[in-house]
């Protein structure tokens, strides 16, 4: 039943079909709170993808109800990105919220007690498990200074560049 569905969900999504699969996440260091502001952009229809997958293969839109898409929504997210210490603890992530744009959707983010962090790593393997050719840009400014980090199926984990 649930391949059936998928196959149906699929053809739907033929029209807002892209040739390439990239995120773009843009992280940004607020000294006032010691914390990372985080966004995340990823193509709504992968992330629905994602979202279904997640689910059981129980169709996920982004215009289901806030009580069943935002809780997926936030498991996902904390499942596919962190910032991992040496003793590989993850830092706390909060979860604020999402933005629904043309073909894109918009996730923010915060991550607190982030004044030291330097032997600290990354990770992010957003939509890694279902498109082989999947990137993930990570653009960084902390304290002002800006650096890119490009994460694929190979590169999940990277050191923090600072």
């Amino acid at each position: 039943m649930y391949i059936i569905v998928y196959l149906i969900v699929s053809l739907f999504s033929l029209n807002s079909f892209h040739d390439y699969h990239t995120s773009l996440t843009e992280i940004n260091y607020n000294p006032k709170n010691k914390s990372l502001e985080v966004s995340i952009r990823l193509f709504t229809d992968d992330l629905e993808l994602a979202l279904t997958k997640l689910n059981g293969g129980k169709i996920i839109s982004l215009e289901s109800p806030t009580q069943v898409v935002e809780p997926l929504l936030e498991l996902y997210i904390k499942k596919n990105f962190a910032i991992v210490s040496p003793s590989k603890e993850v830092k706390k992530i909060n979860y604020y919220g999402k933005d629904k744009e043309a073909e894109a959707t918009w996730v923010y983010l915060e991550i607190l007690d982030c004044a030291q962090i330097k032997d600290f790593k990354l990770f992010n393997s957003l939509l890694v498990d279902l498109f082989s050719d999947q990137n993930n840009l990570v653009n960084i400014i902390y304290p002002s200074v800006k650096k890119t980090l490009v994460f694929d199926n190979k590169t999940r984990m990277q050191a923090w560049p600072f």
